[in-house]
């Protein structure tokens, strides 16, 4: 199909450089490129094309770029170290030369990662004097900038109708062993969902506003009956009740539901402050008097 062609059967009107034939399977169902299947596309224009594409301001693009770079040479830390425990565990074959090279490599990327972590945080707290969202969650105590930066790079509030919306985006809409299907792109974005874990971490070991959340959950699940999946010692996945899963498993449990409170609380203030229409939550909506919704500033959302 002709770039004219398609731009006329799908409504395109802008001059995109080249046009994306789309493939008869997507990506997410196992779907590939082949050469009779599509062509060149500049990715800006692709994304434009999808209905993906999300303009941001000069201050979130900036944002956006320190937090793409600070991943990347987060990547090369994780790479160093992961290289250097494989010679500690006699994984790999010892080299001293190579052993002592990646040491001193380990010590300036740190100070590289550092250094991208102040740029950040001074980019947050300066996008925090216009931006009324990003100083609300500054606000609460144990959210950081990091955390802040990547909500705002990653989630568009006004795709998001629901809170579900936020949790099923990040991946913890369910369980790992029922979000992951081998061969099948998927999983939820996995860079977001390991800001909110750290995030998460923080609540409880600072006893954050998100402390109680983390400990209600996991006392009910220390005396639950309800039968659930789990992975034993020798990790296969049995039926258990929660109370005997391991409490690593719990603790996971507990760490999730903080990191849902938080994406929930996020929604309802950034749609608020949107002008944007907020349904209540599943729970209240469901079950109505006989459930009361903790709201955002009880947990020190001022906005």
């Amino acid at each position: 199909m002709g770039k004219e062609k398609l731009k006329k059967a799908k409504g395109v009107e802008e001059n995109f450089s080249t046009i994306d034939v789309h493939r008869a399977v997507p990506k997410a169902s196992g779907g590939t490129y082949e050469p009779d299947n599509y062509d060149v596309v500049d990715p800006v224009d692709h994304m434009k094309i999808h209905g993906i594409y999300r303009e941001r301001d000069e201050h979130l693009d900036r944002i956006k770029s320190i937090v793409d770079d600070r991943r990347q040479v987060m990547k090369l830390a994780m790479k160093i170290q992961n290289q250097m425990l494989a010679y500690e565990r006699n994984v790999d074959n010892m080299n001293e030369i190579t052993l002592s090279w990646l040491q001193g490599q380990l010590v300036s990327v740190r100070e590289e990662l550092k250094a991208r972590d102040k740029l950040l945080e001074q980019a947050v707290k300066l996008y925090a004097k216009e931006d009324p969202l990003t100083k609300a969650a500054l606000g609460v105590k144990g959210v950081g900038p990091i955390t802040v930066a990547h909500m705002l790079t990653y989630v568009d509030i006004e795709k998001a109708r629901h809170a579900s919306a936020l949790w099923s985006y990040t991946g913890l809409h369910k369980s790992s062993h029922e979000r992951y299907e081998k061969g099948v792109a998927g999983g939820g974005n996995k860079t977001l969902r390991t800001a909110l874990y750290t995030m998460a971490d923080s609540q409880v070991k600072s006893r954050g506003a998100y402390r109680e959340v983390y400990d209600n959950v996991k006392t009910r699940l220390s005396m639950s009956e309800k039968t659930v999946k789990s992975r034993n010692t020798q990790g296969k996945l049995i039926e258990c009740a929660w109370k005997d899963t391991k409490p690593s498993h719990r603790h996971g449990a507990a760490m999730r539901a903080v990191m849902k409170h938080f994406l929930a609380d996020w929604w309802y203030v950034a749609r608020t402050l949107n002008g944007l229409p907020t349904d209540a939550l599943y729970p209240e909506a469901m079950l109505g008097g006989n459930h009361r919704t903790i709201m955002p500033e009880e947990r020190g959302w001022v906005y």
